[in-house]
């Protein structure tokens, strides 16, 4: 019985549960990730005739990384020639001699980085297949068609990668975000059938050398030479960042959509208008000093768009909706209702509801009413539905705007802003009572 040593975090690889089909393997510098993922590879293309295959956003930068370390792990393996009497070590993989198939090859998403396009061809009957430094990969698409491609029985997809930003796919997908400091954010992983993670850091790794420790502890050491605090709480700790300073909003916590339907308090709405801009709509719940919030809508709609989109919502006159007050038209003509010349004999048929009108009311608005908005959620408790990706990524991007020396004011950017504009309006309608509207 072959026994292979890896440590703590990456045992799992070798009892992997059936259910498991994705594992995302991340975290800071010196985590042996890389190390301990080529010796799976190793052991699972010749002990357990796998079929593997190593993937990197550009093919020509493979070599330079993991399958090299898969090489040396076979390598070591092989000291009394036992592997080679099976397999073929080349430079571009493992062969298996008997039926002369790739047991470990590569692909690149492209050939090179002058290619746009994705170059996948030819990759089937895989049981393992590795993409390495994933956060090079933004183009989600690009990603979703290879990894529909593998469709063989059992098959597992492994991803390798170092924390990268919040505002990249894969932490979206997999993970929500736990505020830890300004700018920085612990991933914790979110439970979805046949994903796991492992995280580590260079904690996790016993074998460093104590000078290489010291060097990365010295990069969070202000009175260290080596000391660059980004880098230390990215590359080094493996928080997410946002990749923006000042940002306005650093404490909101997410919910998952199931239970905020459950929570049974009366929903109030927001809407913003926009026809190129989104139109976003948010729908929020109020428990003393707590709010929740879903987003209903961020598509850019025109008035009687977002008429009919309240249709197929239900709204009836007990649901309040608190619209942006500067666009007094759109308010006037959804709180009025549609006259029989302005729709058409179908339009009353299927939304009957837009001859009446809806329940809607212009936001509170004067001096200071942005700030004044702010200040109400900083010192609530808020949570936002993890479903709701726009409104997040709002919250990671919606930052104060500097001055020409590049000092944060205390004026928010008019940006990443339309959601969030939503929540306030609600904070202010429902918890602002000292608010004084000036005209």
């Amino acid at each position: 019985m072959i026994k292979v040593k890896a440590l703590d975090p990456f045992k799992i690889l070798y009892q992997l549960p059936e259910s498991i089909n994705i594992v995302v393997v991340i975290g800071g510098r010196g985590g042996a990730k890389t190390y301990e993922v080529s010796k799976f590879i190793a052991y699972s293309s010749t002990i357990k005739k796998k079929r593997c295959v190593v993937l990197r956003d550009e093919k020509e930068l493979i070599r330079e990384s993991i399958l090299n370390e898969v090489l040396l792990r076979f390598d070591t393996a092989n000291a009394n020639g036992a592997l080679a009497q099976h397999y073929s070590r080349l430079d571009t993989g493992i062969k298996d001699k008997e039926t002369g198939e790739m047991v470990v090859f590569t692909k690149g998403f492209r050939a090179s980085a002058k290619d746009k396009k994705a170059n996948l061809k030819s990759i089937s009957d895989i049981d393992i297949a590795v993409v390495e430094e994933a956060e090079d990969i933004r183009d989600e698409e690009k990603f979703n068609t290879f990894a529909d491609s593998i469709r063989k029985e059992g098959s597992l997809i492994i991803i390798i990668l170092n924390t990268p930003d919040i505002n990249h796919w894969i932490i979206k997908r997999y993970f929500n975000l736990v505020f830890v400091e300004d700018g920085f954010y612990e991933i914790v992983p979110k439970q979805i059938d046949g994903f796991l993670c492992i995280k580590t850091s260079y904690k996790d790794n016993p074998h460093l050398p104590k000078h290489i420790i010291r060097n990365y502890e010295n990069y969070g050491n202000p009175d260290s030479h080596l000391y660059n605090y980004h880098y230390f709480m990215t590359a080094i700790k493996g928080y997410a960042s946002t990749g923006r300073r000042g940002q306005v909003y650093t404490k909101f916590k997410s919910i998952k959509l199931a239970d905020y339907l459950k929570l049974p308090f009366k929903e109030v709405y927001a809407q913003d208008f926009g026809t190129a801009s989104p139109a976003a709509m948010i729908g929020a719940k109020i428990d003393k000093n707590r709010i929740y919030a879903r987003l209903l809508n961020y598509k850019p709609m025109t008035t009687l768009e977002i008429g009919k989109f309240y249709c197929t919502l239900k709204l009836t006159d007990s649901d309040e909706i608190i619209a942006d007050s500067a666009d007094e038209k759109a308010i006037r003509k959804l709180k009025n209702g549609w006259r029989g010349e302005e729709l058409s004999a179908d339009e009353f048929l299927k939304y009957p509801r837009l001859a009446v009108g809806f329940h809607v009311k212009g936001a509170k608005k004067g001096q200071d009413s942005v700030r004044f908005g702010i200040d109400l959620l900083t010192g609530m408790d808020v949570f936002i539905v993890e479903e709701s990706a726009e409104m997040w990524n709002e919250v990671h991007n919606y930052v104060y705007a500097q001055d020409k020396n590049g000092n944060y004011t205390n004026e928010p950017i008019d940006d990443f802003n339309h959601a969030l504009d939503d929540l306030r309006y609600i904070a202010v309608e429902k918890k602002g009572s000292t608010y004084k509207v000036y005209e």
